[in-house]
């Protein structure tokens, strides 16, 4: 039988990516406030785990044998002014759902490139966090509260973009929709990370969820870019004019969260694990326009279809 996985925040833009592709091979139930928005239905609890007696009746309803934990508040600037709604968030709510599925459970808790200070370059799993933002610490003490629950666990960082649902536009739909209709956008050339594509993302998070490793781990994009770069690429791919990107320094910029200034992070762990490249972001950002108009069904790559083994 097809291991039972639930996943938190499941009409978000990762965790939507996630119950569609996931579905193929396991069975998924997404739990989210907010109601499905794919092309093909799925099973949706619908609720705020942050209430406890929801919480408890979803996980005795489910009994997972995986748990993927998406859900999160990712507003940075939003975190910074409600540093008690993001430990909530972030903090609180993490520790509940570990501490409430079976000992066996796999958990999987997605994690972000800003628990680190932001002072080099491709940081790995071996450099010490040092989050600079409410938003970061809330998810690094995330991270903590999964280690602490179960040592069968994966805490994945990334930083990734992509086509969500529509209900509110992610940065990269901003600055596409920007692109497109020549609106003025300045971008930041000394902010530097390494983005990667939704659906690269989780093609390569399900062929890690077949791996034995266990413990932390980073899946981002290959290349370190700015976003002034980024914002560059993506109007050269997708045949947009530039004229109207604007440079700019974040040190110009009055912001309620400190950014850190190098969120890049080197994904080498994951590809000697798994033997899976990490695309660059040229393609990338091909695949991400490519998909602009398919049905969520119909992102995924044949070859990211086949059977997964055991939890």
């Amino acid at each position: 039988m097809a291991a039972r996985v639930l996943v938190t925040g499941a009409s978000g833009l990762l965790g939507a990516h996630l119950v569609a592709m996931l579905s193929r091979h396991y069975d998924v139930v997404g739990v989210d406030r907010h109601p499905w928005w794919g092309d093909e239905p799925q099973e949706l609890l619908l609720g705020d785990l942050e209430a406890p007696e929801f919480l408890r009746k979803t996980i005795a309803a489910v009994s997972p044998q995986m748990l993927i934990h998406c859900a999160a508040l990712a507003n940075v600037d939003a975190c910074e002014q409600d540093p008690a709604r993001a430990h909530a968030s972030h903090v609180l709510l993490t520790k509940h759902l570990v501490r409430s599925v079976p000992a066996s459970c796999l958990v999987v808790y997605l994690s972000t490139d800003g628990v680190f200070q932001g002072e080099a370059p491709f940081m790995t799993e071996e450099h010490a966090p040092y989050p600079r933002t409410v938003y970061g610490r809330s998810k690094l003490q995330g991270e903590r509260e999964v280690a602490l629950a179960t040592s069968n666990h994966l805490i994945v960082r990334t930083n990734f973009y992509g086509w969500s649902s529509g209900r509110k536009k992610t940065a990269g739909e901003w600055l596409h929709r920007a692109l497109e209709t020549k609106q003025p956008v300045t971008l930041f050339t000394d902010f530097f990370f390494t983005p990667i594509y939704v659906v690269d993302f989780v093609e390569r998070l399900a062929r890690l969820l077949e791996h034995p490793y266990r413990g932390v781990i980073h899946l981002a994009g290959r290349d370190r870019l700015s976003k002034h770069a980024f914002g560059l690429l993506m109007a050269e791919t997708g045949g947009f004019s530039a004229e109207a990107v604007r440079s700019g320094s974040l040190d110009e910029m009055t912001l309620a969260a400190p950014r850190p200034k190098d969120m890049s992070l080197s994904s080498a762990r994951f590809v000697q694990l798994t033997g899976m490249d990490i695309p660059d972001s040229r393609s990338g950002l091909a695949r991400f326009l490519a998909d602009r108009h398919r049905p969520l069904s119909a992102r995924f790559a044949a070859s990211a279809t086949h059977s997964p083994g055991s939890v």
